[in-house]
């Protein structure tokens, strides 16, 4: 059957309507240019952009081609279901804006592409393009790269953006399973903030519609690498790196799923900044193969009362402390319950390879600690395992402890400090299984 559609172009400030008869618009491909659209980053497009993914949402969608070329944008592209929005390459097709021109303080839209959270958004498709907002570092009132609000079942793929609030992001969605997927993409730069609480922060790459995945992405320089809240949200093989206001993952997550993901936080351990991986608040996660470098916090955070969480296989170079309970803001009685750290290694962490408190009904077997305290030895920071206050029901067997170093750091390798530094019974550890035998470093349990 055919379709008619309205085809618009913008010419001297005249909209000029044709009608054109073509087959099924949603397999139809429409190049912007040949509508046009500016490609040498002379003259605006969000107009007639815009125009266009109108008329084809109004036939039922489409697909959008820009190809090769520098596109300036004075106001914010909005996508609308079944629309297409592809470009010809990372390399190839840049959109930008321009600080001195433009709609932008005054618009409503959150990111230089984004959509309108006041209706469920479907079968979005954007790939294939670089976006730059050119905003500087602590900038105010920053608008973000992509931003896709209240979608489902949509994709992000191979994009890359530069000097924005959050780099890419699907947020807004309320129901139980989005189905949206982030891949391929790079993040550079998410370094302006919307305003200066927590809520205007930027972050690399953000999702908090359940149902999300993030696949195969990095974060390069934003405040956050990868924010995440939700539920029923994964992370494979994704890269965090030289974060500066946070964590290289701050992921607020009830069923997390984070595999083969990397967390640098610096080219050393003193360059580096806050936690690789923060896992906080929520029940039911597995972090697995994943790997935090050089940063100055935690390589992995686990913040009270985080609870049945796997942590398999994991490996901290070069952190403040490389595995550990957070317990800031969330005090006793609160505690993390079931967790199992099992076949991490820690090594040369700074300060305490693993540390444990307010921990209940939890399993510590066959982790490593190597070369740590590397900070000096303190009497806060003894034990390459170290065991502190409300600690209940716990088994810890057949962890290392290894300091092959000329010159030793890691002095005690495993420290139960109910033994003989804390005084109060009531937060003494109670019930705890201990089988230990460091090969380096003295142990006292």
């Amino acid at each position: 059957m055919k379709v008619t559609a309205v085809k618009r172009i913008l010419t001297t400030g005249v909209l000029i309507i044709l009608l054109v008869q073509i087959g099924n618009l949603k397999a139809q491909s429409i190049n912007v240019v040949d509508f046009g659209a500016d490609p040498t980053g002379t003259k605006e497009n969000s107009k007639i952009t815009n125009m266009l993914i109108d008329s084809l949402s109004a036939a039922g969608g489409g697909e959008i081609i820009i190809p090769k070329g520098t596109y300036l944008l004075n106001d914010a592209i909005l996508l609308k279901s079944n629309i297409t929005f592809k470009g010809a390459g990372i390399d190839e097709t840049t959109f930008f804006r321009d600080p001195k021109q433009g709609n932008w303080s005054a618009t409503k839209a959150q990111a230089l592409i984004s959509t309108s959270p006041e209706n469920l958004n479907t079968n979005i498709t954007v790939s294939n393009l670089e976006i730059d907002a050119e905003y500087n570092k602590n900038e105010e009132k920053a608008k973000g790269g992509i931003c896709l609000r209240n979608c489902q079942n949509s994709t992000i793929s191979n994009i890359r953006t530069l000097h924005t609030w959050h780099g890419i992001a699907f947020y807004d969605f309320k129901g139980d399973d989005s189905n949206n997927l982030i891949k391929d993409s790079h993040a550079i730069k998410a370094q302006a903030f919307t305003s200066k609480n927590n809520s205007g922060r930027p972050r690399g790459i953000l999702v908090t519609d359940n149902g999300s995945k993030v696949i195969n992405s990095i974060s390069t320089k934003a405040g956050t690498g990868f924010y995440a809240h939700g539920k029923n949200i994964s992370f494979e093989k994704c890269k965090a790196e030289s974060w500066f206001t946070d964590n290289g993952y701050y992921l607020i997550v009830e069923h997390l799923t984070v595999k083969n993901c990397i967390a640098v936080g610096g080219p050393s351990s003193k360059e580096g900044f806050g936690s690789g991986f923060s896992i906080a608040y929520k029940k039911d996660g597995l972090i697995q193969d994943s790997e935090a470098i050089n940063c100055s916090n935690y390589g992995f955070r686990i913040h009270v009362p985080q609870s049945d969480t796997k942590f398999v296989n994991n490996t901290a170079i070069g952190c403040g402390i490389g595995f550990g309970i957070e317990t800031a803001s969330h005090p006793f009685p609160e505690l993390s319950d079931q967790i199992q750290l099992i076949n991490n290694t820690a090594e040369t962490s700074g300060l305490t390879s693993f540390l444990f408190r307010q921990m209940s009904n939890s399993t510590v077997t066959g982790n490593k600690a190597i070369n740590g305290n590397q900070r000096g030895v303190t009497l806060s920071t003894r034990g390459a395992f170290a065991l502190k206050d409300y600690l209940t029901n716990n088994t810890f067997s057949e962890n290392e402890s290894i300091d092959n170093q000329k010159n030793k750091t890691q002095i005690f390798g495993f420290y139960d400090y109910s033994v003989d530094q804390i005084k109060s019974s009531s937060k003494k550890g109670k019930n705890n299984k201990i089988s230990h035998k460091s090969k380096n470093g003295k142990d006292v349990f």
